[in-house]
C-alpha cells in the first residue's frame, strides 16, 4: 500500500480504535480465551473487530453504542434482517416445546415441501448443519451414484472449509500457475496433500479450458461443483452458455453437476437455477433457510438421494442437530415469509444500489467496477471486465480494506472485501443513506486512489 493510501487507512483506523474503548476491552479479553479473540476467521480485522450489543431489523448496535446499517447480514445468511418478528415469534413458541428431538418431525416435512416446489432440481432434500457439511455429502453421493472419485471445481469457488473444498480458494496468481495449468493451491496450512490428488481446477466461465478438462478426465470425474454466481471472489456473475454448456456436457460424461447455491438461493423463489433456467443434478443451500440459525442442505433428483434412504443401507447420513426443531422451525417461517414480492423487493433495493453505485462513479471520475445480480454486489477497484478469479485477484484489493474502515467509521457495515447485500428490512431510504455514506468515503480516498490505481482516476 503507497503513502497516502497507507496515511488515509491509518487515519480511519485510529478514528476507529479510539472510539471503540468497549470493543477494545472485550476483544483484549477474548483473545484470553479464543484464539485471535473470535471464533470466525472471516469476521476478525485489525485493529480489532467491533463487539456487537444486539441487531434489529436493518441495524446492528455495538458495545460502544454506534448504530451500523447491515449490508454484510451475517454474510448474506439474514436474507430478513435481525429479529425478523414472525421468525422470533416462531421459534419462541418451538424453543419452548423442545429444541431437538431424536426423532423426525413435521415442520421438516413442510420445509422441504417448499424447498423441493422452488428449486428445479430438487425432488427430495437432505439437512446438515452448515454449508460445509452440504458440500460435502453432496460430493460424497456423486461420488457414490458415478462411482468415480475425482472433482472440478473452479479457481477462487469456496465450498467450504473441508479439506477437498480446500483447493485454489484464494490463491496467490503469482504461483497458480497458467489458466491452460493451474496449480492446485491448499488454501490454509494442515490441508491433506492426498485430499487434493482428486481435485481439478478450472477457471470460472471459460468453455474451452474447462471443455479440455472434462475431455482429458471424464473417466474419474464423479462430478463438477460451482457456485453460480462466486460469491467470495467478488460476485463474479456467469455467462449464460457457460452454464449451459456445464449442463450438456456432464450429462453427456455421466458426471454429476452441483450448483453450491448456499448463497444464490436468495436470487428467485428457486435460486440462481430458476434465475438462469439452468437445473443441475445436485444443489446444496443454507444461509437463508435457517433464519439466521446453523443450516445447510443437500437435494437433488430422487434416484440420486435415495442412496440415502436407510432402508436401502448403501450410504450413512446423520448429524445430532440436523433438522432440528429450532433451525427448521426458523427456516419455515422465514421461507414463508420470503415470498415472490420479498424476492422482488430486495432485487429492486439491489437494482436501486447498483445503479447509485455507478452515477458515484461517473460522478467521482472513477473508472471501477460493481459486479454481482439479484440482492449481492461486490464493488471492485479495477477498471477492467471481471470473468473470473484471477480478474478480481488482479484488483486494487487493498483498497478494499481501506473504504470498509472508512465505511464502518460513518455507520455502514459491509464486508472488508466489498460485498453489499440487501435485507426486506431495509429501506430505499437505508440505501440512499449508504450510497451517500460510500460517495463520501470514495470522495476522501481520491487521492489515496490517484497514488495506488492511477488508471481508476
Amino acid at each position: 500500500m503507497k503513502e497516502k493510501a497507507l496515511e488515509y487507512f491509518e487515519s480511519v483506523k485510529k478514528i476507529y480504535a479510539d472510539a471503540r474503548p468497549n470493543s477494545r476491552r472485550l476483544h483484549t479479553e477474548a483473545c484470553k480465551y479464543m484464539p485471535g479473540g473470535d471464533t470466525r476467521t472471516a469476521t476478525f480485522f485489525l485493529p480489532f473487530p467491533n463487539f456487537i450489543k444486539y441487531g434489529e431489523g436493518a441495524y446492528m448496535y455495538d458495545e460502544d453504542g454506534f448504530k451500523l446499517l447491515d449490508f454484510q447480514n451475517n454474510y448474506t445468511s439474514l436474507i430478513h434482517g435481525h429479529a425478523h418478528p414472525e421468525t422470533v415469534e416462531a421459534v419462541r413458541e418451538q424453543i419452548a416445546k423442545g429444541s431437538a428431538y431424536t426423532a423426525p418431525f413435521e415442520k421438516q416435512i413442510e420445509l422441504s415441501k417448499l424447498l423441493t416446489q422452488r428449486f428445479p432440481s430438487v425432488d427430495m432434500i437432505r439437512y446438515t448443519n452448515s454449508g460445509t457439511e452440504a458440500n460435502m455429502h453432496a460430493l460424497r453421493i456423486a461420488r457414490a451414484y458415478t462411482g468415480k472419485a475425482k472433482i472440478i471445481k473452479t479457481e477462487g469457488g469456496y465450498h467450504g472449509t473441508t479439506d477437498v473444498f480446500e483447493a485454489s480458494v484464494d490463491p496467490n496468481i503469482k504461483k497458480a500457475g497458467t489458466l491452460d495449468q493451474i496449480k492446485v493451491i491448499p488454501e490454509s496450512r494442515g490441508v491433506s496433500e492426498n485430499a487434493l490428488k482428486d481435485v481439478l481446477v478450472v477457471p470460472f466461465n471459460d468453455i474451452e479450458r474447462t471443455r479440455k478438462m472434462i475431455e482429458e478426465h471424464h473417466q474419474e470425474v464423479a462430478c463438477i461443483i460451482i457456485e453460480p454466481i462466486m460469491g467470495s471472489a467478488g460476485q463474479i456473475t456467469p455467462d449464460l452458455e457457460y452454464l449451459r454448456f456445464l449442463r450438456e456436457i456432464t450429462t453427456q460424461y455421466h458426471i454429476v453437476l452441483i450448483f453450491d447455491e448456499v448463497v444464490t438461493g436468495r436470487l428467485s423463489l428457486g435460486g440462481a437455477q430458476k434465475f438462469y433456467g439452468v437445473t443441475p443434478d445436485l444443489t446444496t443451500i443454507g444461509k437463508i433457510i435457517g433464519g439466521g440459525t446453523p443450516v445447510g442442505a443437500f437435494g437433488g433428483k430422487r434416484e440420486i438421494m435415495q442412496m440415502y434412504d436407510p432402508r436401502e443401507k448403501k450410504m450413512y447420513h446423520s448429524g445430532t442437530f440436523n433438522g432440528n426443531a429450532v433451525t427448521i422451525t426458523a427456516g419455515l417461517a422465514t421461507m414463508k415469509a420470503y415470498n415472490q414480492q420479498a424476492v422482488d423487493y430486495v432485487n429492486d433495493l439491489g437494482a436501486l444500489f447498483k445503479e447509485g453505485v455507478l452515477k458515484i462513479y461517473e460522478k467521482l471520475g472513477l473508472n471501477m467496477k460493481i459486479s454481482g445480480a439479484g440482492s449481492i454486489y461486490n464493488i471492485l477497484f479495477t477498471d477492467k471486465d471481471v470473468k473470473n478469479y484471477r480478474d478480481v485477484a488482479s484488483a486494487h484489493e487493498e483498497l478494499n480494506k481501506v473504504l470498509y474502515m472508512s465505511l464502518l467509521t460513518k455507520g455502514i457495515f459491509d464486508a472488508e472485501r466489498g460485498m453489499f447485500c440487501m435485507s426486506t428490512a431495509m429501506t430505499k431510504e437505508d440505501i440512499r443513506f449508504g450510497l451517500d455514506t460510500l460517495e463520501t468515503s470514495l470522495r476522501e480516498m481520491l487521492p489515496a486512489i490517484a497514488e495506488e490505481a492511477p488508471e481508476l482516476i
